[in-house]
């Protein structure tokens, strides 16, 4: 029999899918390293000039090797020497190119080996053996330290040409720790760039009607930020629904960590508000719709999966416990409402930090705490719940139609350094909402929802007229840890406009 589409119930060899062993979301980078030198100056110092430049560049070929997967050329000090360079890279297909001059080198040189690579992202590494001028250095120490002079020549041409607009610059010697933090950052940004292109965004449902902000057209989400999006009708996952059992053994692990981990207000208790607990059917049916999403992702191969659960999956029950299941795990993100560009805001942030960021919302505004409140409902990782604090299960504030109290849990996120951002599309082309802050110490706002209060570093109304006028979706995607550089040179790399806030 022939193969088949994925769309076909039960179909377990499909046409339209890639393999397992195929999905490419996960490659690591292969990192090219190009040490240039100039031909004329060897003849002046024979015995050593070269030679000292070989050490130096060994010194961080070892380095950068510990942290990535190198290939390195011979050093490049003639044209023909440049040429056998791009073309030993491109057929390595590496994906970031790290350019160090050890000497004085002419821009014809370098630009024969860029040539064979014009797509790869260039980072440039202003190094010295020292980062002390030696005042008793004589002339050939100074050629030895030459390379800054070029590689600012260099870069002025690329000007000229209009080339390279978006290249990263490092700068620090040889023997500097900080240098190759910061080119490990900087590999992390091209690492998530190349990611984004191999993987495969579902989407169940459609976004909620009226939310025109995040509307969006799947090519141009292809074509700029790199991930395929993918339509799942709303029938495979109801049938996947129907096949769960709700004495399945994973629903009744689930159902037990719940009740033995979490805090739970019981159907018997009412909270201050007069609302009724939830009792154990509340929490199966959210058990089994966790265990059933997690069979969606694996099915369908998914990097991360946006939900519309108003009205479809919140006529079994709300969906916080099975998106809190993958949020924990960290693999999988997942939204609701459609949000596309949010959710991929959401793979970038747990791919720079480690760390599974809070699908929250503009809240309020607090001026004497300078803060802005960002609450959602239930999306946020048990995982980064502020330390100390009990994992609390509350009934779900808002009523969609499901039957019982649902399910929902109410958090905050440890105090610290923190990033917010987005991705809109709009007449002006891509976008990126780039904002730091600090999550301030603060217990959870006793609603039933996620909430956490961010002090803004500008005047918190100034901040929210600005919020407003910059005209990007009122999602706020936040996460622990300070990324606003590496967004910023994501940004440049996807050809994306940063507004800073």
């Amino acid at each position: 029999m022939g193969l088949e589409s994925f769309e076909v119930r039960g179909c377990k060899v499909v046409g339209d899918l890639l393999s397992q062993d195929r999905v490419q979301s996960r490659r690591p980078l292969k990192i090219g390293l190009m040490a240039t030198g100039f031909f004329e100056y060897w003849r002046m110092y024979p015995e050593t000039l070269r030679a000292s430049v070989a050490a130096d560049v060994q010194v961080v070929a070892d380095r950068l090797g510990q942290q990535c997967d190198l290939v390195c050329s011979d050093l490049v000090d003639t044209v023909n020497s440049a040429d056998a360079a791009g073309r030993f890279f491109k057929d390595e297909q590496i994906d970031l190119m790290i350019l160090t001059e050890c000497t004085y080198t002419p821009d014809y040189i370098v630009n024969q080996t860029l040539g064979h690579i014009p797509e790869v992202p260039l980072l440039i590494y202003v190094s010295q053996p020292h980062d002390r001028v030696d005042l008793g250095s004589d002339y050939e120490e100074t050629l030895r330290n030459s390379g800054m002079m070029s590689l600012v020549q260099l870069v002025a041409g690329f000007r000229k040409m209009g080339i390279y607009p978006h290249l990263e610059v490092v700068v620090g010697s040889i023997h500097d720790e900080e240098v190759y933090r910061q080119i490990d950052r900087y590999l992390q940004v091209v690492t998530i760039y190349n990611q984004l292109k191999a993987m495969t965004v579902g989407v169940v449902g459609h976004v909620f009607r009226g939310m025109f902000d995040f509307e969006y057209d799947k090519t141009m989400i292809k074509g700029r930020l790199g991930p395929h999006v993918m339509n799942i009708q709303i029938s495979h996952l109801l049938d996947l629904w129907e096949q769960t059992n709700p004495e399945e053994r994973s629903v009744c692990a689930l159902v037990e960590k719940v009740n033995r981990d979490y805090e739970v207000h019981p159907v018997r208790c009412s909270l201050s508000n007069g609302v009724k607990g939830l009792d154990q059917d509340d929490i199966t049916k959210a058990a089994r719709f966790a265990v059933t999403l997690r069979k969606l992702v694996e099915k369908f191969r998914l990097d991360a999966i946006a939900l519309l659960g108003q009205h479809y999956v919140e006529a079994k029950t709300t969906s916080y416990l099975g998106v809190a299941e993958l949020l924990n795990q960290g693999r999988v993100m997942a939204v609701t409402e459609g949000d596309v560009p949010g959710l991929i805001m959401m793979k970038i942030m747990r791919h720079l930090t480690g760390r599974t960021p809070f699908f929250g919302e503009w809240g309020e505004f607090d001026v004497p705490r300078n803060a802005m409140l960002i609450m959602g409902h239930g999306y946020l990782a048990p995982d980064e719940a502020k330390k100390g604090t009990p994992i609390r299960v509350r009934p779900t504030p808002e009523q969609w139609g499901y039957e019982g109290r649902g399910f929902s849990f109410e958090l905050t996120m440890n105090p610290g350094p923190a990033t917010m951002g987005h991705i809109i599309n709009d007449i002006h082309g891509w976008r990126m909402l780039i904002s730091g802050g600090e999550i301030l110490d603060i217990a959870p706002l006793p609603c039933g929802e996620c909430t956490v209060l961010v002090r803004v570093e500008r005047p918190v109304k100034e901040y929210v007229e600005q919020l407003v006028k910059s005209g990007f979706p009122y999602h706020c995607i936040l996460v622990s840890g300070n990324i606003l550089r590496q967004l910023a040179q994501l940004a440049n790399l996807m050809g994306v406009e940063k507004v800073f806030l």
